[in-house]
């Protein structure tokens, strides 16, 4: 009985304990704030990835700027690479003689240039005399050989045809057509002019200019037309036609003589220029054909800044018949 009472006892104050105490681990406390907090945690995590997104969109658009801007600088790099000469030039719109001089820093002279060619030839503005040089001419017949370009009618020479201007040598390199003329007599423009192009080994330019006006039909001229070049920018060489430029001189050999500068860029000054006074005729049809052909390509007249050109005869009436050479190069 005693044994019974006292097992009953204890198993009431058991219950009684597990009453009023808590347990020990209470799993609905625990879960609710385990919750909570993974809740918060998720939350920052959005928000911190969402801040990270647009730190790298950012950055993604900053490296897709300096990579656009490497790509601008790669391809100037590579248009300069590519660019493997002088800047082209020509006679019409933004690469037209007016721009010459911004197309290329090596085209500065054609801007800025104190003695450039082509220029006005007056009687009353060139001085007398009958102590030049004598213009020794020696050309040999070669087979022709011309090149159509953007800039006109070229027809190269091979070495061993020159002229002698005093104790110097030019040999010729080449005589292009220019349509209109490019130099003026007395004011007056005429429709074409040959310029035969020569260098001596220090590299200055001697150019024989012959102007050419309407008339009678110029034979040497057909041998031009009669072998035209049939494609551009290339030289062609017509081996049974044999040729000299000296058919295209004048008989009376009186000439002009100033020192100026290419016609063409770089427009290097120090150029001899030999232009005769007396012009070749050719006829109409000739001179619509070329023009047709290169278009215009004269360069506008240059002013002659002081310059004075010479007369390689003398006008006993002129005032200047007493004016000396000496004088003159003392001057320039």
């Amino acid at each position: 009985m005693k044994k019974w009472l006292w097992m009953l006892m204890l198993s009431v104050a058991t219950v009684s304990w597990a009453q009023e105490e808590p347990p020990l681990i209470d799993l609905a406390a625990e879960v609710a704030p385990s919750t909570a907090e993974s809740e918060a945690q998720k939350t920052e995590a959005e928000a911190e990835k969402k801040a990270i997104d647009a730190i790298n969109d950012e950055v993604q658009v900053k490296f897709d700027a300096m990579m656009g801007e490497d790509d601008a600088k790669k391809q100037a790099k590579t248009a300069v690479a590519v660019k493997t000469g002088p800047a082209e030039w020509g006679y019409l719109d933004q690469i037209a003689p007016r721009f010459w001089s911004q197309l290329d820093t090596a085209y500065a002279l054609c801007g800025t240039g104190m003695s450039q060619s082509p220029i006005n030839l007056r009687d009353d503005q060139t001085i007398n005399t009958d102590g030049l040089p004598a213009l020794d001419i020696a050309y040999r017949e070669v087979p022709y050989r011309v090149k159509h370009t953007q800039q006109g009618l070229q027809a190269d020479y091979p070495l061993g045809s020159y002229i002698r201007l005093g104790d110097k040598r030019y040999e010729l390199t080449h005589y292009v057509f220019r349509t209109p003329s490019e130099h003026q007599l007395e004011g007056f423009a005429y429709p074409m002019e040959i310029q035969l192009v020569h260098r001596n080994g220090e590299g200055e330019h001697a150019v024989i200019s012959v102007i050419v006006r309407e008339g009678k039909a110029n034979a040497h001229l057909n041998t031009i037309l009669n072998n035209l070049p049939t494609e551009r920018d290339k030289v062609q060489v017509f081996e049974k036609v044999e040729f000299n430029p000296a058919r295209f001189l004048p008989s009376n050999k009186l000439f002009y003589r100033y020192v100026g500068s290419l016609t063409t860029p770089p427009c290097t000054e120090g150029t001899v220029w030999i232009v005769f006074k007396q012009p070749i005729e050719a006829s109409v049809a000739q001179l619509v054909k070329l023009n047709e052909l290169m278009g215009n390509n004269a360069r506008p007249l240059q002013s002659l800044h002081g310059r004075l050109p010479l007369k390689s005869w003398s006008d006993k009436s002129g005032s200047d018949t007493n004016r000396s050479m000496d004088n003159y190069y003392n001057i320039h």
